[in-house]
């Protein structure tokens, strides 16, 4: 992927918000942000919104790219993608894990449209959230395909296409581990900054879109899932009209999708990231940083409850 000027980076930079979220501090991952400044030239993958409340942001960028396919049909791949040809930052499930505050008004406009709780998003919520992003990729933006359309109608979109049982095989063995992973379920309750937003989250989406997640329920599982994937195919070809919209698959290369928007092709192959064995992976280290985040966050209460339990046996 090659590097790309960033536009108009003091103004990014300022609205993105103010100070960084204090638990962030703890979590040691890197920020890519410095006071007014950034970099002329850095990959936008390295662009990330660490512990900036989006709440309190707006649109900086035009939205113009929006990918509607689900999950584990290579939307990291479209992510480094479309940044690469300059139609970065592509919002992704990732930048959920970097961010994990933006997972609050996620879960809220989830709960809003799937459960009738709350207030439904509009444009303006959407730019709150995506205002830094010139495209989406991924859920949990793939669960607002209708949503998001009406909010950025001019945008193009992009439906890649996979193979439905190849997709169920690998949600199977990569997304639905993260749900089903008991130090996970732990987590949730110890790292309140991330893990706590995180996955409440990421099973709210599951459940809304399939309507199933039970290991002990695999066939109906398998089902519902695969019924989900093509209602929201279906979904998106209904209301997106065909001089916007681009039925991609990865192996077509960068050809189809360069002449869909407008781009010249680039000389590198296009690249190909996080399959499901990369996936796998990634989750010791998550769970590893998860872990760090949650005992420094909770070492504050063990040891006010070590000192009063010493006092209490002292004074005995």
């Amino acid at each position: 992927m090659g590097l790309v000027d960033l536009p108009k980076l003091n103004d990014i930079d300022e609205a993105h918000g103010n100070a960084l979220h204090p638990s962030m501090l703890v979590i040691g991952t890197p920020v890519y942000r410095t006071k007014g400044k950034m970099a002329s030239k850095v990959p936008f993958s390295n662009l990330t919104d660490h512990g900036i409340d989006r709440r309190q942001c707006q649109r900086v960028v035009p939205m113009k790219v929006l990918v509607l396919g689900m999950h584990r049909t290579g939307t990291s791949t479209m992510k480094a993608a479309l940044e690469g040809l300059g139609y970065g930052p592509c919002h992704h499930m990732s930048d959920c894990i970097r961010n994990p505050l933006q997972c609050d008004m996620w879960t809220e406009a989830l709960n809003a449209k799937f459960l009738n709780k709350g207030r439904k998003y509009i444009r303006d919520d959407w730019d709150r959230l995506l205002g830094h992003c010139q495209s989406v990729a991924d859920v949990p933006s793939a669960a607002f395909i209708p949503e998001l359309h009406a909010a950025y109608p001019d945008a193009k979109v992009v439906i890649v296409q996979r193979d439905p049982n190849s997709w169920y095989t690998s949600c199977r063995g990569t997304v639905m581990q993260l749900s089903f992973n008991k130090q996970m379920k732990l987590l949730s309750f110890l790292d309140r900054f991330r893990a706590a937003r995180l996955m409440p989250m990421l099973d709210l989406i599951f459940i809304s879109l399939f309507g199933v997640l039970d290991t002990n329920r695999e066939a109906e599982m398998r089902e519902a899932w695969l019924d989900g994937y093509s209602r929201a195919y279906e979904e998106a070809r209904s209301i997106v009209p065909e001089e916007l919209r681009l039925e991609y698959k990865l192996s077509q290369g960068w050809e189809p999708l360069c002449k869909f928007l407008g781009t010249e092709v680039p000389e590198k192959p296009l690249p190909h990231v996080n399959d499901s064995a990369d996936f796998t992976a990634g989750i010791p280290l998550l769970l590893k940083s998860m872990w760090i985040s949650a005992a420094k966050a909770n070492l504050p209460y063990l040891v006010g409850v070590l000192a009063v339990t010493g006092a209490v046996v002292w004074y005995r």
